[in-house]
């Protein structure tokens, strides 16, 4: 068949390795993934991922979505959730966005903070590199104080010794924000704990009423510049 006219489709979801290579500042609070409740923050019992189809060409019939699971941290081993098969109609078509849904799995929700993990698989996708999306997340209301420090298992997933360089964003709470070490060198599956410290400005003002997070630390992990994963720290300023 000749090459012009196939078409094939582009099954995607907001993908944070994707937005970091093409030079912009990921978040780990997925627009498309819903793994958490607020305020305060704790397990969901239904986690939804939304995935869509961006070719105006083709559907993407029999769309593999796969979910996971990994303990709080980056990099840190993740555990299989369920996989779902989806059709999704051409873009610019009803039925080109779907949002699936997996009941929270007990363990997860006995974890407490984790990260969720969505992976599409389609044979004939034109773009393969906008397919993968996390969400891992916790969170604070400066209700409870204006400073806070988390502890952020960091692991090194490789088969080798590493360095990874952590880094934070966006810019406007990058300043408030202080990540202790910023870099690690790991053994091949070794881990180790940094603290990530958050110190609201006191001239930053309570939200408006209704407002559900106010501003959003993410802290971006790198082996030698390439992407490793992060986490995402949420705020509301309500007080």
């Amino acid at each position: 068949m000749p090459q012009q006219i196939v078409h094939d489709p582009d099954p995607a979801t907001y993908d944070q390795q994707l937005v970091f290579s093409t030079g912009g500042a990921p978040t780990f609070n997925s627009p498309d993934l819903n793994t958490v409740d607020l305020w305060p923050l704790r397990p969901i019992p239904v986690l939804t991922a939304t995935v869509r189809n961006l070719s105006s060409e083709a559907s993407a019939n029999n769309t593999r979505i796969d979910l996971s699971w990994s303990a709080w941290g980056i990099g840190m081993p993740r555990t299989a959730i369920g996989s779902t098969f989806v059709n999704l109609a051409r873009a610019g078509y009803a039925g080109a966005e779907t949002t699936l849904s997996w009941p929270t799995p007990p363990v997860v929700t006995a974890a407490g903070r984790y990260g969720i993990f969505v992976s599409i698989v389609h044979p004939y996708d034109t773009d393969p590199y906008n397919n993968n999306g996390e969400q891992t997340m916790d969170g604070f209301q400066t209700s409870t104080g204006r400073s806070k420090t988390f502890v952020v298992p960091v692991r090194n997933p490789t088969g080798s010794t590493q360095t990874i360089d952590l880094t934070t964003g966006p810019s406007q709470v990058a300043p408030w924000t202080t990540v202790v070490p910023s870099t690690l060198t790991l053994a091949a599956g070794a881990q180790q704990d940094v603290m990530v410290h958050i110190n609201v400005p006191s001239s930053v003002p309570p939200s408006p009423s209704g407002t559900l997070v106010s501003a959003g630390v993410d802290v971006l992990a790198t082996i030698g510049g390439v992407y490793l994963g992060g986490i995402n720290i949420a705020i509301l300023f309500d007080a």
